[in-house]
């Protein structure tokens, strides 16, 4: 009953995606805002695990492939971020390649196919943000919406239960028995993930577009404090770690005069401590902080050995829990008396790519994300870029922080924002005199 619920929600989406459309023009810039706009609403399946698992997302992606191909097909010589072609054809190869030499090939297609909506979304929006320099206002915007919605939908789940979710089941560690604790997971099947995006987001409320009121500044300071308390409700120790880096950062990167930001979000950020004492949530989990990072190292150790047999190209995409299934059965969690679940990936998100991409890929998702982090970087140091590409910064580098301890490319919402992130740093264009307020 439930799943015919989530699927009729997956259908409600789709309709009102040709309701928006219908209304705001077939065009490339409202495939892109629905997107964003209704972030929430990106994972709901459309078709079963055994066809695919297919998500709205996808839908929508090929819908704008196939009836606007015209814009996808555009190349300005000139413009265009030819690396980011050149990276994406080679970790398709990577894919395909590691599919063939897979132990496992079956999964491993399914993952190709799934990789091909991010890169069509991705491509969009880079054409977009080129022939319109000002549309990364309209991104943020959003962004901004997407994420009060999901905070809405957290505020729901405290008051209702955590049965007020997305999902049949939640992660086995939304749950702690033997903290006696409730990691809540919001729109997200699992807190980490939720933490994560809670991070990411909450840097987008630091930027004021030019000609916000003062009352408004405000609103959006208070959001990045329910951000916070949204991290300690999901128990997420990284992203909170990422969040106070991507603080660090903007302490580094930003004027004195948009200081007062990283300053307002420590103030904030040192308040939600106070409130909630340290024997709840994230705070409460630090108790058994050597001995998760003993665990975690055990799983490094044991994917590091599992790379070496396949160093160049992997064990093929997907294929981590059917592997460690097979030959490393040390690897599992008894979620309730006789239940066992391997693990799907090894507590690292990098480790998980290295494992089933092998060093090939790895390298090419580092470039990827490396690239722009550092160009971003150095051209705000020198004051060459607009201010907001440092909010963004610090935005990834809270993500990167907490993709350390666990893979979360498993949802389109966290791979949507985080190339949302990386293709606004490389277009956001240059600030003009006395173009930004607050």
């Amino acid at each position: 009953m439930f799943e015919k619920l989530i699927y009729a929600l997956a259908a409600f989406t789709i309709v009102l995606f040709f309701a928006y459309i219908l209304y705001k023009g077939n065009t490339v810039k409202s495939c892109l805002l629905f997107i964003l706009g209704g972030l929430p609403l990106m994972n709901l399946k459309i078709t079963a695990e055994w066809l695919g698992g297919f998500r709205t997302f996808d839908f929508i992606c090929f819908y704008a492939l196939i009836f606007l191909f015209k814009d996808f097909s555009t190349i300005n010589k000139k413009k265009g971020l030819n690396l980011y072609l050149w990276l994406f054809g080679g970790l398709s190869v990577v894919l395909i390649l590691s599919g063939l030499s897979s132990e496992f090939p079956e999964r491993t297609w399914i993952s190709f196919f799934r990789f091909v909506p991010i890169f069509i979304f991705g491509r969009f929006l880079v054409i977009t943000c080129f022939k319109d320099p000002e549309f990364y206002q309209q991104v943020i915007k959003a962004l901004k919406i997407s994420y009060l919605l999901s905070l809405l939908f957290l505020l729901a789940q405290v008051i209702f239960g955590l049965g007020f979710t997305f999902y049949p089941t939640l992660g086995p560690n939304t749950v702690d028995p033997l903290l006696q604790m409730v990691r809540y997971p919001g729109i997200f099947y699992d807190a980490q993930q939720h933490g994560q995006y809670l991070a990411m987001g909450s840097f987008l409320f630091l930027y004021n577009a030019p000609g916000t009121s003062k009352r408004m500044q405000w609103i959006n300071y208070s959001v990045v404090l329910f951000a916070l308390v949204g991290m300690v409700l999901a128990g997420s120790r990284a992203p909170m770690g990422g969040f106070i880096l991507g603080l660090l950062l903007l302490f580094f990167l930003l004027s004195s005069k948009y200081k007062v930001y990283g300053g307002f979000a420590f103030v904030i950020g040192f308040g939600a401590y106070l409130f909630f004492a340290p024997q709840n949530g994230v705070f409460q989990r630090t108790a058994g902080l050597s001995d998760d990072f003993l665990f975690r190292k055990t799983l490094w150790d044991e994917a590091l050995d599992i790379s070496a047999q396949s160093p160049i190209l992997g064990i093929g995409a997907g294929n981590y829990q059917d592997h460690v299934t097979r030959h490393n059965q040390n690897q599992y969690l008894e979620i309730e008396e006789g239940v066992f679940m391997y693990f799907d990936q090894p507590e690292n998100g990098y480790l998980k790519i290295l494992v089933e991409l092998g060093f090939t890929g790895l390298f090419l998702v580092a470039v990827m994300l490396l690239s722009p982090f550092m160009k971003g970087t150095v051209g705000s140091l020198k004051k060459q870029l607009n201010p907001v590409v440092a909010l963004l910064l610090a935005a990834l580098l809270s993500w990167m922080v907490a993709f350390s301890t666990v893979y979360s490319f498993y949802d389109y919402r966290i791979m949507i924002l985080v190339a949302t992130l990386v293709v606004l740093i490389l277009t956001i264009p240059k600030p003009k005199p006395h173009e930004f307020a607050g």
